[in-house]
């Protein structure tokens, strides 16, 4: 382990919350949160407030687990393109 990943791992223990959620849950709401992301992102559609307002527990999973973030990331894009 090295010197940043050792930071990381040290920011990720004292930010952890009360109201964490697992990668499970994490998944099922992901469709939700991906929606809402893309929604506050276009114009003509009325805004449905911030997404880490909305769900709070899935923005800040994304910010502690790596590999969802990058679940994430590749169903926004996946998103993105079919529009």
């Amino acid at each position: 382990m090295n010197h940043a990943q050792f930071l990381e791992l040290l920011r990720a223990i004292f930010d952890t919350r009360d109201d964490e959620i697992v990668c499970s849950e994490f998944f099922e709401r992901l469709p939700q949160y991906v929606d809402l992301v893309l929604a506050t992102a276009d114009p003509s559609r009325p805004q449905l407030g911030q997404p880490a307002e909305a769900l709070p527990p899935v923005a800040h999973h994304i910010l502690q687990c790596s590999e969802c973030a990058e679940a994430f990331e590749a169903l926004l894009e996946i998103e993105r393109s079919s529009r």
